[in-house]
């Protein structure tokens, strides 16, 4: 039935929706939506990889991304691609750490960020075998621990596998232990069976590495021979005295023993005839006494331990030898000059020493004149300075002299007949030599615009 006429009408009631909507019809925007967002992934170290962020939003917005916070700057690998973010190559140093995208109303300053995201970047990377116990290669010694190090890194974390040789070591054989949380190889104790070339591989979810550098462990069988002190070259004069030492070590002792060129054994108790005055010491040095020409030659040092081979070394003896020097042409040279004379050292064992002497007095080795090398340098050479001049070698074997008459020649007038200059009598070169030096026509020197006529000592 309708309602009395002249009653109130109820008050209409509104549906809840109509309520909701209300603020809407009046004009108010909605927010800034995520339609996708960025989630953590694994990546691989190198790869490419993809960040997604898309909005939806009633007005113009813009998008940036955070590693951390600060804001991520575009490079040539890594760049916002329309809302996202892309890795031409993910770098485990430089992409750790936490991303979001942002999106920002720059009219409204209405903004919004996205969930956090990461990557677990999965690499490997290769480095070498290292001596990690004892400290030093020095320290190793048979029956002690020896403790190599693989320094190949990656996560997750590799598995190891060490090889001696090439050959792949397991843990437990050959008393190895192996430690892949510290990437160890022990070997306890340590003995010449282990000695070889030691590497190492891992691999990972990423792939595979081997090691860069390898390390090599030798260590030696004491009942080898060792050496100790080897013997050197010797040279000495006739008649001389020669001394060659030579030692070896081993468990139990090394014998040793020496030999001549012609395999003839050397003995306190059987000396060959051209080794009658050959000593053998308690400690393996040898001496040859009053040395001869028929002693020089190769002697050899023989150590043989209870295990392994022979170790052979060898050493020769030569005698002392010097030859005669060439002899000196006498030199003319003219006042006020730069003038050499080189002495050519005679051949000689060991190499003689040179060295240049005048009125018994040794050469300086600046000045005026002095001795450079094997050189006599007379500078802007005087009258003063002639004379003779001796060039001495000298080795173990003795020395050798040889002597150079310089004479210094100027011009001077003469007494008519003992020089002229083109038919004119009196004027000449004369010698300031030695006196009393006898001078003969040599050859024309052509002085100033005149043909000059020369002599030298004879």
């Amino acid at each position: 039935m309708g309602a009395t006429r002249g009653s109130l009408a109820r008050p209409r009631r509104l549906p809840l929706l109509s309520v909701l909507l209300l603020p809407l019809l009046g004009g108010t925007q909605a927010a800034i939506v995520f339609i996708k967002q960025p989630s953590s992934q694994d990546a691989l170290q190198g790869r490419r990889a993809l960040l997604r962020c898309e909005v939806e939003a009633p007005g113009l917005v813009h998008v940036y991304w955070l590693l951390d916070g600060a804001p991520v700057q575009d490079t040539e690998r890594r760049f916002t691609q329309g809302s996202s973010l892309s890795f031409a190559a993910v770098d485990r140093l430089q992409d750790s750490g936490t991303f979001q995208c942002v999106a920002r109303d720059d009219v409204t300053g209405e903004e919004a960020r996205s969930a956090n995201a990461s990557f677990n970047i999965k690499w490997i990377e290769a480095g070498p075998v290292v001596l990690k116990h004892p400290a030093s290669e020095a320290e190793i010694q048979p029956q002690t621990q020896v403790t190599l190090r693989c320094h190949i890194d990656g996560h997750p974390r590799p598995t190891y596998q060490w090889f001696r040789d090439g050959t792949p070591l397991s843990d437990g054989q050959s008393n190895n232990t192996v430690s892949s949380k510290e990437r160890n190889l022990t070997l306890r104790p340590a003995g010449p069976e282990h000695s070889g070339l030691y590497s190492c591989c891992a691999h990972n979810a990423f792939g595979q590495a081997c090691s860069s550098q390898n390390f090599t462990l030798s260590i030696a069988d004491e009942s080898f021979a060792r050496v100790v002190l080897a013997p050197q070259d010797v040279i000495v004069a006739r008649n001389e005295e020669a001394m060659f030492h030579c030692q070896f070590s081993a468990q139990p002792s090394p014998s040793l023993q020496w030999l001549f060129e012609d395999e003839t054994p050397i003995t306190n108790r059987s000396r060959p005839p051209h080794l009658r005055r050959a000593t053998v010491f308690a400690n393996g040095s040898l001496l040859l006494t009053q040395v001869r020409p028929r002693n020089a030659g190769v002697y050899r040092c023989i150590g043989q331990g209870q295990r392994g081979p022979p170790v052979i070394l060898e050493a020769t003896l030569h005698l002392a030898e010097i030859e005669d020097m060439p002899l000196f042409e006498p030199r003319v040279f003219t006042a006020g000059s730069e003038e050499r004379v080189t002495c050519l050292p005679p051949k000689g064992l060991p190499e003689p020493s040179v060295w240049w002497e005048h009125a018994g007095v040794r050469l300086p080795t600046h000045g005026r004149v002095y001795q450079k090398g094997h050189e006599l340098v007379l500078a802007s050479i005087a009258e003063s300075d002639a004379g003779v001049y001796t060039c001495h070698a000298a080795n173990l074997a003795g020395q050798r002299r040889q002597d150079v008459n310089i004479t210094v020649a100027s011009e001077h007038l003469c007494s008519e007949g003992q020089g002229e200059v083109e038919g004119n009598a009196g004027l000449g070169v004369m010698d300031k030599g030695f006196p009393g030096a006898h001078l003969r026509p040599s050859f024309w020197a052509l002085q100033a615009w005149k043909s000059v006529h020369y002599w030298e000592s004879e």
